[in-house]
């Protein structure tokens, strides 16, 4: 499908303006499970925060386009003092010709194939003039005034689908969107490349270059993934087995179906069937023990084979010894592990099927990855909305007690110690982002950490200093000690401000939901307990 608007067809589908405000809002604006009734495009003129879409949480800012489905639930709250928008409601209408008459009747939802979400568009502040355009038209009383509207909002609509992005800014190419429209309504049947490149318009190998530059991989991966997540919806339906799934998503083999089914989703379609089910143990540094608390699932067994603590080599291996063994006779039927733990693998494999996570940055697609493997999709849903709101309104308390006052987080982590930065860590980007604390200037700017000897430790010149001992081991202590000794930590406001706060791991905590929430409770009690000691003069302020 060509995204243009067909008007002379002998069937034709007509978009048709509905509706159009222009909404202000001021500071805490907040929105609570309201439902689209329409079709319906918002328009971010001013302000920034989260908006809850069909419970999936996305960022707003300025210039964002969104698409709003009819049956859309929405949840919004700002962070902004000002915060406005343009809604833009459609009726979209099918226009037949049946014996040289035209009729008309009501379609439920766009012209084009677009869903809820985000819409990433080139050109915003074009975008942003048109829609501007077509609500001053919308609102005027001029001659012709139906036809005008009207044909502003096709060009809008036009002028959208020439200039969607895909999820990597590349340009959407209709001629790849044409296949991928046909993947979607025959992938039960066989599909040959050939033949998607032909609807495409492209020669086969000119094809597969753009589709994956355009979609970050090849078109038989994209459909096998297609397919795949067809069957996972199939496989939680009752009375379908694995053989009439693997058909109806055009797996003719269901041996071949139930291999490619493995190794995309990382269990087989009988585990995955059962999988709320499961007894679960972990392999993990990063907490995903708690990822699966957090989902009301409790790993059955725990094990950390990079224990960061001081005890001597012959301690760490008696305990390492008593996990494994624990491991073992917990007889798990998953184990869900860490990349950290790809040295195990072969070792958790012998215990129990082993699922090892890839690394990534954003601590959300481990949690999201972990509720699909235990079927608790929906409650990581309901944890990220949480999460994001009390972010919000803690990062709006904690303003008030830190205003322009730097932060720096510091490891003690023998033989160094750690200064942490501003990039490439979910830490980070809670403190820096999310909460919006002021980094000083000896936060790392283009590092996740920098690490130096006690008495080199550059001069803290920061406000606060966030303290982490890695424990209270002799080894930290003598290091904290050396530390102190320093111009550089006894000529730093925060030291002199008595502003210097011993916190727990929050470089592991970060990775997860309830992790998050406890840093969170950590920096109110450090923040009020700040307020309060300011009040009674207790705290030098520079």
């Amino acid at each position: 499908m060509n995204e243009q608007l067909p008007f002379i067809a002998e069937t034709s589908t007509l978009p048709l303006l509905s509706s159009m405000c222009r909404v202000r809002r001021g500071e805490n604006f907040r929105v609570h499970g309201m439902t689209v009734s329409r079709p319906m495009l918002c328009l971010i003129l001013q302000g920034e925060g989260i908006l809850v879409l069909n419970d999936e949480v996305h960022t707003a800012h300025t210039n964002q386009l969104f698409v709003l489905e009819k049956g859309t639930t929405i949840e919004a709250a700002s962070r902004s003092e000002i915060t406005e928008c343009i809604l833009l409601s459609i009726n979209t209408v099918s226009l037949q010709k049946v014996r040289g008459e035209w009729t008309m009747a009501s379609e439920p939802g766009l012209p084009f194939q677009w869903s809820t979400g985000p819409m990433p568009v080139r050109h915003e502040q074009q975008m942003v003039s048109r829609f501007e355009q077509l609500y001053t038209a919308y609102q005027g009383v001029q001659q012709e005034h139906f036809i005008n509207i009207h044909t502003q909002l096709h060009e809008l609509l036009q002028y959208i689908s020439e200039s969607r992005l895909e999820v990597n800014q590349e340009k959407v190419d209709p001629a790849l969107e044409r296949s991928i429209m046909y993947m979607h309504r025959h992938m039960g049947e066989g599909i040959s490349m050939d033949h998607l490149a032909k609807i495409a318009g492209l020669t086969p190998s000119s094809y597969s270059r753009s589709f994956k530059k355009a979609k970050d991989m090849s078109p038989t991966d994209y459909l096998n993934r297609l397919r795949i997540d067809e069957a996972k919806k199939q496989l939680q339906q009752e009375h379908r087995s694995i053989k009439d799934v693997a058909e109806s998503v055009g797996y003719g083999n269901e041996y071949y179906f139930n291999r490619k089914f493995k190794q995309a989703v990382g269990i087989a379609p009988s585990v995955y069937i059962k999988r709320d089910q499961l007894r679960i143990a972990t392999a993990s540094i990063l907490g995903l023990e708690n990822h699966l608390s957090s989902l009301g699932v409790e790993a059955i067994a725990s094990i950390n084979g990079f224990n960061d603590q001081e005890p001597s080599e012959s301690e760490q291996q008696r305990e390492l010894t008593l996990q494994w063994n624990k491991l073992r006779q917990s007889r798990p039927d998953l184990i869900i592990a860490d990349s950290y733990h790809a040295p195990y693998y072969d070792k958790l494999k012998s215990i129990a099927p082993t699922i090892l996570l890839e690394h990534v940055q954003d601590w959300k697609q481990h949690h999201v990855r972990i509720a699909e493997l235990v079927g608790r999709e929906k409650q990581a849903l309901a944890n990220l909305k949480q999460l994001a709101f009390r972010t919000l309104d803690v990062a709006r308390r904690l303003q008030q007690f830190f205003d322009h006052e730097r932060v720096t987080l510091v490891e003690v982590k023998p033989p160094m110690i750690r200064l942490q930065g501003t990039i490439n860590h979910p830490l980070s980007h809670l403190l820096y982002n999310e909460l919006m604390l002021k980094p000083a200037q000896i936060a790392p700017p283009e590092h996740q950490w920098v690490d130096y000897p006690a008495e080199r430790i550059p001069l803290l010149d920061t406000d606060h200093l966030f303290i982490h001992r890695l424990s209270m081991h002799p080894a930290s202590e003598k290091l904290l000690r050396r530390m102190k000794q320093t111009s550089s930590w006894n000529r730093s406001p925060a030291v002199l401000g008595g502003n210097v706060h011993d916190i727990s791991s929050w470089l592991t905590k970060s990775w997860t939901p309830s992790g998050r929430h406890q840093i969170m409770d950590e920096l109110v009690h450090i923040a009020e307990q700040h307020a309060a000691l300011s009040q009674t003069g207790l705290i030098v302020q520079f």
